[in-house]
């Protein structure tokens, strides 16, 4: 449909290791007569995307000029990305934003210009390593999805194939020529009747019906399903689009794009940054579609480099108060619980978005794309030396700083080519590092009540398989009876999660306050130990605190411990989340004032089961 159409925008191929994803992309564009076929590689730059100076000619000529990208030499062909969620963002980005656009704008060493670019996309990814934002996702046009090939047939008949053209590829390629050519004319003949078939008002208002049922958002839906459905009609040789043709055509375009009802629901109580924020999320119908085909607002992360413990502060042990709050006192005579985890999930790898922040960090991972300060990493781009010690050159932006003044500087014996100090370009490199994800939870009474220890333990075991693949590390505090304790250790195995998490009780009040020292503690000493981990705290409470961090109940001012405890954290940069467990008619809002004092996001979860917890974490932290 694509070759027929180029105006649907992109295909986008999904599906696990050994599919056959990346040779399909490949087969297809030997169908694309007449276009170049141009492969993106991984380690792509931004200097060779976007085009840099052209060396010889400025160096011929002493004047500053332009040499093309891959984006300006793409103009009429095709480009191929395979593994399409590994490539760096910002290249990806790039990439669509010129395939819906047509034009770029080159602006960098001395160059500005404007450039048109029209080119077809075909990219392939493997939704294991990660699945992309939907804004990336909705500028493909068509998702299609492919699984593992599993009847014993077509496995033999692919060893078959792969042994007669390892033997012969010349006669094996003859032997589907004549297919391939009726194939090729076929699309020929249905891209030139292209322009002649219709689309009727009854069409349009059955495409604009069937994307607005998937929940899609975005307008890009309803445009690629009518340019899919006449891409269809084209190639059946009719004149006229039927509804079978816009059917067909939905299959491929409205997968990537899909919203859950629930989702939709809660967009409409939620607040216009909570909207603004899940724009940027992958919704949980649009994953389960993803993964079921193909088998906080964090804040920047400032040093934790505190060589004192929280408690032992005392300008912050001055804050604090002692006394009792009997307004939010909830029964210590609680039966204690050992709720067993809810079974685990399949769930998308959390994608802990930086956004476009830049920060320094040292230390392995796969999760988060940081500048490092060590000289480790895949080179970026470049940047002036930050200091008089020039190291870890990069070379080919040193000499196009240096080439348009070659004409002007004096020769100098046994120099070809005259680089100064101040032509020096130092390399910027960009690493992973991976996070702690630690959860702070409410293990009182009231979460026994509702279930919500037993949703929580499934959400952590679950979480712990994609931390494994990314390097992150998960832990968990549980603070009841006046205490607060580190009932999980942070952790990468899963089994010894799992043990652990088994036996947790639930019941007893409410110590808000010692959860929050406990979680901040335990991040500061992980931070300490690796100085590489991205800290976050997951908070998991209704915020109705009725024991004070000392452990005495009688203060009347526990509340405002609390807050005060929240905003020292806060002013330390840890990322955090707060998921709001609180039900009933009456809601004290406690949760969400304790966000706004941690500088957290802030999501509420009406019914606390698994996968509402689940789903909550995906859209927070994606």
């Amino acid at each position: 449909m694509y070759l027929v159409n180029p105006a649907i925008g992109g295909v986008l191929v999904s599906g696990p290791s050994g599919s056959g994803k990346s040779l399909l992309l490949h087969a297809a564009s030997s169908l694309a007569r007449g276009r170049r076929k141009l492969s993106v590689p991984a380690n792509l730059t931004t200097d060779r995307l976007l085009g840099s100076l052209d060396i010889q000619s400025t160096l011929e000529t002493g004047k500053i000029a332009h040499a093309p990208g891959l984006l300006e030499e793409a103009d009429g062909q095709l480009l191929l990305v395979d593994h399409m969620n590994l490539m760096p963002q910002t290249i990806m980005k790039e990439i669509v934003n010129v395939l819906s656009t047509g034009r770029f704008h080159v602006q960098r060493e001395g160059v500005s210009a404007e450039r048109n670019s029209r080119f077809m996309l075909l990219a392939a990814m493997d939704p294991e390593e990660g699945i992309p934002s939907p804004p990336l996702l909705d500028h493909f046009g068509f998702y299609v999805a492919m699984d593992h090939i599993g009847e014993l047939e077509t496995r033999g008949e692919i060893i078959r194939r792969a042994l007669q053209f390892e033997g012969d590829r010349p006669a094996f390629r003859d032997r589907y020529l004549s297919a391939e050519d009726a194939l090729h004319l076929r699309l020929e003949a249905a891209a030139r009747s292209l322009s002649g078939v219709a689309v009727s008002e009854e069409m349009i208002q059955l495409s604009a019906s069937i994307a607005h049922q998937s929940g899609s958002s975005s307008s890009r839906a309803e445009l690629c399903l009518t340019e899919g459905a006449k891409a269809v009609a084209a190639w059946e040789g009719r004149e006229e689009v039927t509804s079978d043709d816009v059917r067909e055509a939905a299959e491929y375009a409205l997968p990537h794009r899909m919203r859950s009802a629930a989702e939709k629901q809660g967009t409409s109580r939620s607040t216009s940054e909570e909207r603004e924020g899940e724009e940027h999320s992958v919704s949980s119908k649009e994953e389960e579609v993803i993964r079921s085909q193909a088998p906080v607002r964090p804040h920047d992360d400032h040093e934790l480099n505190r060589q004192h413990d929280l408690s032992g502060d005392s300008s912050f042990d001055s804050d604090l108060k002692t006394g009792s709050d009997k307004a939010d006192g909830q029964s210590d005579g609680r039966d204690e619980q050992v709720l067993p985890p809810d079974e685990t999930f399949s769930i998308k790898p959390l994608d802990l978005d930086m956004k476009q922040r830049e920060f320094h960090h040292e230390g392995p991972g796969k999760r988060n794309q940081t500048r490092a300060l060590q000289q480790q990493g895949r080179s970026i781009g470049f940047m002036n030396p930050s200091n008089r010690h020039k190291t870890d050159v990069a070379f080919d932006a040193t000499i196009r700083a240096a080439a348009p003044f070659q004409r002007f500087r004096p020769k100098r014996k046994g120099l070809a080519f005259v680089i100064e100090p101040d032509d020096l370009r130092q390399k910027k490199k960009e690493s992973r590092v991976g996070a702690t994800l630690l959860f702070v939870v409410d293990a009182s009474g009231s979460m026994a009540a509702r279930k919500r220890m037993k949703a929580v333990k499934g959400a952590i075991l679950s979480l712990l398989q994609d931390a494994y693949v990314k390097r992150d590390q998960i832990g968990m505090i549980a603070f009841r009876k006046g205490q607060a304790e580190l009932i999980l250790p942070v952790t990468r195995s899963v089994d010894a999660a799992s043990k652990q998490l088994k036996g947790i009780p639930t019941g007893g009040k409410t110590p808000l306050a010692a959860g929050l020292v406990k979680g901040y503690e335990t991040l500061l000493s992980e931070k300490r130990k690796n100085k590489g981990t991205w800290p976050v705290m997951i908070v998991v409470s209704d915020g109705r605190a009725n024991e004070s961090f000392t452990g005495l109940s009688a203060n009347p001012d526990i509340w405002n411990e609390c807050l005060a405890i929240a905003r020292r954290i806060g002013a330390e940069g840890i990322p955090s989340l707060v998921l709001d467990t609180e039900q009933g008619y009456v809601r004290l809002g406690r949760a969400q004032q304790l966000a706004e004092a941690l500088g957290a996001e802030y999501r509420m979860l009406d019914h606390t089961d698994d996968q509402r917890l689940l789903s909550t974490l995906r859209s927070t932290l994606s």
